[in-house]
């Protein structure tokens, strides 16, 4: 079964008490929440379980850790992320303003001062409820990728519609209506945030590039992988560049942690490779936040690297 038809079904199932869980008090929240961990612990101890597998292949590429420790940590973290993501879309915001805290960004700043910069974030956990943090602090243009699931995609919205800042759903909108609102915020010098971590079969290596798709040919784990083309397409003609960046929790707070900037250049492939190379460092780094391990293609790939 794939990762997102699970999320599916088990959004049916959250959708109903999310709303009356939001109300509740922390230990309550923690309580309703961890009958979700329940479910994921069950999901990684099923016999011949591809969670299992993932996160064996993810602990290595992170450096030997310790998988079930590390699968720990990523439910730790989900679950929180969940709690989190809930208070926003049911706007109790009032906590979640405060938690953001960006430890470079001076950094920021000064990349900000000499042009526009697209923060290409993965799916982490509170990769939403970061979004509402940065705005407090930046105007900024928010991309964002409702599901196909019509219950789950009336819910994200509720979500985009309370993160208080603008946003464009790529789904919905046509692909020049969004290079339009993109290159209009980058050519004014602004910040540009999109997640970018969604894969899908990698173009073959002697035509790269899939224009009526957007995807290039990439490797990531040692893997090809086919991933999307527009943070090169639209920061090279724009001048800007794009800042990989990992979402990170605590008990008290959410850390936004930048890589390093990428400049791309005329070659799309190669721009694509370099900004893929920073934020596989960042899962390698923070493994535990990345949401999107998960996913029936990245699990693929991190399984196949760890046979290689």
């Amino acid at each position: 079964m794939s990762f997102t038809r699970t999320k599916d079904r088990i959004w049916v199932v959250y959708d109903v008490v999310a709303a009356w869980l939001a109300r509740r008090s922390m230990p309550v929240r923690k309580i309703g929440y961890g009958v979700f961990g329940v479910v994921m612990y069950a999901a990684y101890l099923f016999p011949g379980s591809s969670v299992k597998a993932t996160f064996a292949a993810l602990a290595a590429a992170a450096g030997n850790v310790a998988p079930f420790a590390l699968f720990r940590r990523y439910v730790k973290g989900f679950l929180r992320g969940m709690n989190r993501i809930e208070q926003v879309r049911h706007g109790y915001t009032d906590a979640i303003d405060a938690m953001l805290e960006i430890p470079e960004k001076d950094r920021l700043d000064a990349l900000l001062s000499k042009g526009g910069v697209v923060m290409a974030i993965p799916h982490a956990h509170a990769s939403l409820v970061m979004g509402r943090g940065l705005g407090r602090h930046y105007p900024l243009l928010a991309l964002v990728r409702s599901t196909a699931n019509e219950r789950r995609a009336k819910s994200e919205w509720e979500i985009y519609e309370n993160l208080g800042c603008d946003f464009v759903d790529i789904r919905l909108e046509s692909p020049t209506k969004v290079a339009r609102k993109v290159l209009a915020v980058l050519n004014k010098g602004g910040l540009v945030v999109g997640t970018v971590d969604r894969i899908r079969e990698a173009p073959p290596a002697d035509a790269p590039i899939n224009s009526a798709a957007d995807i290039v040919r990439a490797e990531a784990f040692g893997e090809p992988i086919g991933i999307t083309g527009w943070p090169a397409r639209f920061t090279a003609k724009a001048g800007a560049v794009i800042v990989p960046s990992m979402i990170v929790q605590s008990e008290s707070g959410i850390s936004l942690r930048l890589g390093n900037a990428v400049t791309p250049g005329d070659d799309l492939v190669e721009s694509t490779q370099d900004w893929v190379n920073e934020l596989e460092r960042l899962f390698r780094t923070y493994p535990d936040e990345w949401t999107f391990a998960l996913d029936k293609h990245w699990s693929r790939v991190l399984r196949q690297s760890a046979q290689d």
